[in-house]
């Protein structure tokens, strides 16, 4: 084995036994699963859409396979691949959240599907929510790049923009989470999901209208 092999599997073999392991749940409990699957929700946290027992059990474990090879490759196809050593470990945070996330997701359904009560309406968004705060966290650290991150056009257009955008998005993003996650958990489902909604996208809309509004006036200044 090569020592570069042998340094992809010291860094990789956490996240892969986490990425894997659903697979092989999945493949343990299928003779369990019932022929229709829950895999949509409401905001009341009442089905509204199922699919087959191969899909259902299958799908998730799958995809999150495929979001594991797009997401390791995706630095190397970037024009700006230089830039991914300078925040390294922060996208490595967000590959882990992403896929654990999904675990979450999968976990979540096949004890649904299983009949165990599981209030969906809480644990998805609340789930969401913790991963918004976490990524607002990484922000700030993510480097200029087409891949990750809050790119728009004035964003991609300007490195400086990019930082500054991504600075104060951190703040914003995770202030949101933290209400998103409060929301989730206190109130009622209706409301619940229109809170949790409202805190998510204005953190990412408030971010794009500052990268355009600074944009514009570096323009204006040069």
């Amino acid at each position: 084995m090569s020592q570069s092999m042998k340094t992809f599997l010291r860094q990789e073999w956490p996240l892969l036994l986490v990425i894997l392991a659903p697979l092989v749940a999945a493949i343990v409990i299928y003779p369990a699963m019932p022929d229709i699957v829950p895999t949509h929700w409401n905001a009341q946290g009442e089905v509204d859409g199922t699919s087959s027992r191969g899909f259902g059990t299958f799908f998730l474990p799958l995809m999150n396979i495929g979001l594991y090879v797009l997401l390791l490759f995706s630095p190397k196809l970037d024009p700006k691949r230089e830039n991914y050593a300078g925040f390294a470990g922060t996208y490595r945070l967000i590959r882990w959240l992403i896929h654990a996330f999904m675990v979450v997701i999968f976990g979540v359904t096949i004890a649904a599907a299983l009949g165990y009560e599981v209030d969906i309406g809480l644990l998805v968004p609340a789930s969401v929510a913790v991963m918004f705060i976490i990524l607002g966290a990484t922000m700030s650290r993510v480097k200029f790049n087409y891949f990750v991150g809050i790119r728009v056009p004035w964003t991609l257009a300007d490195e400086e923009v990019w930082n500054q955008t991504h600075k104060v998005a951190s703040k914003w993003m995770m202030a949101g989470g933290t209400l998103a996650l409060l929301g989730s958990v206190l109130l009622p489902g209706d409301l619940r999901y229109t809170v949790f909604m409202i805190c998510i996208l204005a953190p990412v809309l408030a971010a794009t209208v500052y990268s355009y509004v600074i944009f514009q006036r570096k323009r204006r200044d040069s």
